[in-house]
């Protein structure tokens, strides 16, 4: 058999294996979104910091881990680094949006206060 033949018969087994796969992956998607979404019982809390370097720094120390900041930031004795958690109810939009190095941060107008606070964007960064 030829080396083009070859290629052709691989490329049409990996384009079988694809269209495999992703059938069985839109499956349970279908299914989660039949359900209702459960409300939360308190409001959403949102990890904020008053400089975006800081928050850089929180996510690395805690690999983004929600138990391990929420843990950190319960501890008196640890540095917070100027983080805390703030009600969905306070925020009032975005004031800026940075990507670095492929991670969406946005910059949010927080009721009750002229700064405003560092958070991973709910929006993916766009492509290069």
């Amino acid at each position: 058999m030829d080396e083009g033949r070859r290629v052709t018969r691989v490329l049409s087994g990996l384009r079988a294996g694809c269209w495999l796969v992703l059938a069985l992956l839109a499956e349970p998607a279908s299914a989660q979104r039949a359900k209702a979404p459960a409300k939360p019982a308190a409001p959403e809390k949102v990890l904020t910091c008053g400089a975006l370097s800081n928050l850089r720094i929180m996510m690395a120390e805690t690999g983004g881990n929600p138990a391990a900041i929420t843990s950190r930031l319960a501890d008196p004795k640890a540095d917070h680094l100027g983080c805390s958690r703030v009600g969905r109810e306070r925020i009032e939009g975005n004031a800026e949006r940075v990507v670095i190095g492929g991670i969406a941060y946005d910059c949010l107008k927080v009721k009750g206060t002229s700064l405003c606070r560092w958070t991973l964007s709910g929006v993916p960064a766009e492509a290069p």
